[in-house]
This record gives structure tokens, sequence and C-alpha cells, in this order.
């Protein structure tokens, strides 16, 4: 990241019994949250690159709380906030991370920082924020030549361990295929495992790719979860992203995913359904340089469209993107990096309040 001033932002003390957003766990007292892989994450933008002021001084408020749900008390917070940003003219900042938080609704003078967001039903004052995620690739990213056909992986879950699981599964499914017949767009709201089978059911049909996949019963990024050993689990979860070419990265219960940001890290190329989704940064990224995006309405084409990506780049064009991909990580989507190029980079042009833009804050790369 390049080196700069430090951003000057003024942080309240939070709002009582709410959680507390992840970036500020070790600014207040008594945080509640862990996370399962922790020994290579990136620093904390908001301890290594913030100087904390009063309001008059700052450059934006932020509000250190993460809420998924927006009841009296929470309101009346941010509404505090905001009258002080209007007063100042400065914008404030609220997190609301979580899968299912994107429909919470939030003081229109507000910006919200959330991780899953739709596009056919984002707000004008909605920032994609990517999760935090290991950088295991700091060292160096080990680079593949091109052969005659490439390889596609997924390891993670893409399947259920009991009868009521499966059947809880396809209830879901089922909900949401019957609500797309009247708005075909919710099909994008069906959870993350129907995606990744189809998505790799596509693939194995195909002679198109080789494959890789490594299908558990199990969410391993949670201890309550994992079925196997964790240092297993990474070590099979790195592997199979490092000694692959493309990487299925489909939403889970949110319209994100982590493991597009870790295929990046590695300089591998994700596969990305258009589930309606809305990535970081879009209008500063060029991301169709570095990853394959599938319609969601033509998933059986996932081989054919990884293919014909792959085929249409020469072999230093092959090594150019994967380098592009560990780059736009490194500079832009680690979760340090991104806080960084937000503040530096994009708050100057942002409105003092969303309510003065008429469109989302982030627009797609054209």
């Amino acid at each position: 990241m390049e080196t700069h001033p430090l951003v000057r932002l003024h942080v309240p003390n939070p709002l009582e019994d709410a959680p507390l957003a992840l970036p500020f766990w070790s600014r207040f007292p008594g945080a509640k949250g862990s996370i399962m892989y922790d020994k290579h994450l990136p620093p904390n933008f908001f301890e290594t690159s913030v100087s904390y002021v009063e309001a008059a001084e700052a450059q934006a408020i932020v509000l250190p709380n993460t809420f998924a749900m927006a009841d009296e008390k929470v309101r009346a917070y941010v509404a505090a906030y905001a009258d002080m940003g209007e007063k100042l003219g400065i914008p404030v900042f609220v997190f609301s991370f979580g899968d299912l938080n994107d429909l919470v609704p939030f003081d229109p003078r507000v910006y919200v920082f959330r991780q899953s967001v739709y596009r056919s039903t984002m707000r004008a004052q909605d920032i994609v924020v990517p999760t935090i995620t290991e950088d295991n690739a700091k060292e160096g990213i080990v680079l593949h030549q091109k052969q005659s056909v490439p390889i596609v992986s997924f390891c993670g879950q893409g399947d259920y361990q009991t009868i009521t699981q499966q059947v809880k599964y396809h209830i879901k499914v089922w909900r949401w295929k019957m609500a797309s017949i009247f708005n075909p767009i919710l099909r994008a709201r069906i959870i993350g495992v129907y995606w990744r089978k189809k998505m790799m059911r596509a693939c194995e049909r195909s002679n198109m790719v080789k494959t890789f996949f490594i299908v558990r019963k199990s969410f391993s990024g949670a201890h309550r979860t994992i079925e196997l050993d964790p240092a297993q689990a990474r070590r099979e979860y790195l592997d199979s992203i490092i000694n692959s070419d493309f990487v299925l990265a489909p939403k889970g219960d949110g319209n994100y995913s982590n493991r597009f940001l870790k295929t990046l890290c590695m300089g591998r190329i994700p596969v990305v359904p258009d589930t309606d989704i809305v990535l970081p940064l879009e209008g500063h990224i060029d991301y169709e340089k570095i990853m394959v995006r599938v319609p969601m309405n033509n998933i059986q084409d996932t081989p054919k469209l990884v293919r014909e990506w792959y085929d249409a780049r020469s072999e230093v064009e092959w090594q150019a993107a994967q380098h592009k991909a560990r780059e736009v990580f490194a500079t832009k989507l680690r979760f340090d990096s991104f806080f960084d190029y937000f503040f530096t980079k994009v708050l100057a042009a942002l409105p003092r309040s969303p309510r003065a833009s008429a469109a989302p804050t982030q627009t797609p790369q054209k």
C-alpha cells in the first residue's frame, strides 16, 4: 500500500448491547467474535492507518458497531450521528456485515458497509466490502503455464450430513424457485450449495476442463461445523487452489464468496455465477480481466465459458492474468487494502450524503 498521512476518523463509543464490527474488536472492551484461520491475517487498517480525532477535525464519522437489524434504539443512535455529519458536512458510515442483512434499512443520510448485496435491491448508500481472509501468498504466487486442458477446482461444502439437513436444503431451494416464477431475479437468492452442485456437475460432464473437487458435507470455516481437523482442511483447501487454474467461487448463504478472494490472493482465476452479485470497488477494478462470470441462468455453460476465457489468452497473457489477480487482491481487496484504498482514493469523490447521489456509489466497470 502507498504511504500517506493517517486518515482522520471520528469513531464514537459503540451502542451498548450491539455487536462490534470486526475492525474495532481490539479498540473497545467486550467484543465477542473469533476468526478460525487467523495465522496470516492482514494488519488492521483501523489500527495502523487511522488517527482518531474529534468529529470537528474528522474526514468522516465511522460507527463501530455492526447492525443486523435497525430497531428503535439503533435508529436513534444512527440518526444522532447522521445529524452530526450533516452539521459538520462530513459523511457517516455504519457497518451491517452478515449474510442476510442486505435489506436492513438505515437512515438515508449514512453510507452502509455491507458484504452481501444484490444489485437489483442495492441502495445508493450501500458500499460492498470484501470479507477478511488470510493472505497466504505474501511471499509470492506459484505461476501455472498453459496446458491443453485447464484444471477447475472446488474444495468446500457441497452436500449435507443428515436427511434433515437435506430436507431443509430442498425446502429453501424450492421456496426461492417458486418466488422466482413471479420475479425471476429472486432465483439469485437460492443458497450457495445449490450453485456449487450445479457448477460442479456441469464441469464433471464436460471434456473441456479437468476437475479437482473435494466435496464436504459441512462448513469448514467454523469450529462448530467443521468435520475434520482444521489444519488438514486448510491444507487441502489451499492445495486445491494452488494446483488448479480456475476455482469455482459461487455465493454462500450471503451473496458473496470468501473463496473468490482467496483465489485471487493465490493468483488463480475465480469462476463466479452472476447471482445478481455486486463485487467490491466495481468502478475501480476491471474484473473481467481476472475472473470468469457465468450468467446464473446458464450455469450449464460453465466449462464452455471457462475454456473460452482460457483459450483467448496467449501464454504471456495467461501469466499476466495470474499476476494481475494477485495484484488486485493485494492492493484493493485484501481487508486492510480495501479500506486504505476506500478512505484515501474513494472517500473524496463521495457525496457527503448518499441522498445527494441518484445511483449506487459503486458502478460496474465499463
